[in-house]
């Protein structure tokens, strides 16, 4: 039997069972090689599941669909490694109770889908450790080479250059399972903090701000880059800011349910390097 049969096979027996209500998976998309969410009710909608190389999306944040969590019923979800710490996190800033979510983890090493056994986040903490201590190789580790050579000014150049493309479409802040705020910063009017207009300095605004808010947070899914129709290159902002906060904290997002907050925590042992 196939790893997608099993899974199948899987989520129909939680959905025949009562165990959970729904099945948040992938399904078929308008291509061969795209996938799309999938949101089964009934045992005989698993059949319409997918699983192969393709499913990249982290739908984590389906899970904060406004009352699909508020019945207190079980909800089980396809997910990556960089899916489950998404619920970590998630559950970290009470936004929703990790007991409700059944994890159908998995994860792809270049087009072989591999199993990961566990039900709940807190099973795949040895994932999440190795993960931390080997990182993936990026795909776009070249590009990510040349910008660690270049000059601040060189750099600057860079990220004005692939701002410049930005439409202000804020397809990336939809799709990024962090980005979660009822009224986002750039809708506020009343004071308006970041300029709505589409030009330099409101798009160097909105995607530096973004950055920021996801420090310490990211869990570099990828779900930013994939949906920037400018295809700008948002995951190596968010990798770098990654790398900043593990240099200067050793804090890997992510890691457990409990773990606090990287900007809303203390430790005695902190470096204060940045105190001038």
């Amino acid at each position: 039997m196939s790893i997608q049969e099993q899974y199948r096979q899987k989520a129909n027996e939680l959905l025949s069972s009562g165990t959970v209500k729904m099945v948040i998976g992938y399904g078929s998309g308008s291509t061969p090689d795209r996938r799309r969410p999938l949101f089964i009710r009934s045992p005989e909608e698993t059949r319409n599941l997918v699983l192969d190389a393709a499913c990249e999306l982290n739908l984590s944040g389906y899970l904060l669909s406004e009352g699909l969590l508020s019945d207190k019923k079980r909800v089980a979800i396809f997910l990556k490694p960089e899916g489950i710490r998404t619920i970590n996190i998630l559950a970290a800033e009470s936004q929703l109770n990790a007991d409700q979510i059944v994890i159908l983890g998995f994860d792809c090493d270049g087009t072989e889908i591999k199993e990961l056994n566990g039900k709940s986040a807190g099973d795949f903490s040895t994932v999440i450790d190795a993960l931390k201590k080997n990182p993936r190789e990026n795909k776009d580790r070249e590009l990510a080479e040349n910008l660690e050579n270049m000059s601040a000014e060189e750099r600057f150049s860079f990220w004005q250059s692939e701002f410049s493309k930005c439409i202000k479409c804020y397809a990336c802040r939809q799709a990024c399972p962090m980005c979660y705020c009822r009224r986002c910063i750039v809708d506020c009017n009343q004071p308006q903090w970041v300029n709505t207009s589409s030009h330099t300095l409101g798009n160097f605004e909105w995607n530096i701000v973004r950055a920021f808010h996801l420090a310490g947070r990211c869990v570099e899914c990828g779900n930013c880059d994939r949906s920037c129709p400018v295809n700008i290159p948002l995951r190596l902002l968010n990798r770098r800011m990654a790398k900043e906060v593990l240099d200067a904290f050793d804090h890997f997002s992510g890691m457990s349910a409990s773990q606090e907050p990287v900007l809303a925590s203390f430790k005695k042992d902190d470096p204060e390097t940045f105190i001038l």
